[in-house]
């Protein structure tokens, strides 16, 4: 595989990824953790409970009729905005002392 080089000599610019593209990696939900934290965050089941009380976001509940058990899902979207938001206020607030 040969590498490009420019007048310049430097390796030509690739175009920014798309918005699909570069979400690509990201799902829209994800299956709440058994045990541990969940693969995205790091989070634990109880904290995504605690989370959805509060109001933070609300977890999608998935069973057939009839049945007890089913899947609980995550909001990918709804998660990361949540930590945007504490990264947000955390860098507003300043260093703790």
């Amino acid at each position: 595989m040969s590498q490009e080089i420019t007048e310049n000599g430097e390796h030509p610019q690739t175009a920014p990824l798309s918005e699909a593209a570069a979400n690509a990696s990201r799902p829209e939900t994800y299956r709440l953790p058994a045990k541990g934290g969940d693969p995205y965050f790091g989070f634990s089941r109880s904290f995504y409970y605690e989370g959805e009380n509060r109001g933070y976001w609300k977890l999608i509940r998935i069973r057939e009729r009839g049945k007890l058990r089913g899947v609980t899902l995550v909001p990918f979207d709804a998660v990361a905005a949540f930590v945007r938001s504490q990264a947000e206020k955390a860098t507003a607030e300043g260093p703790s002392q």
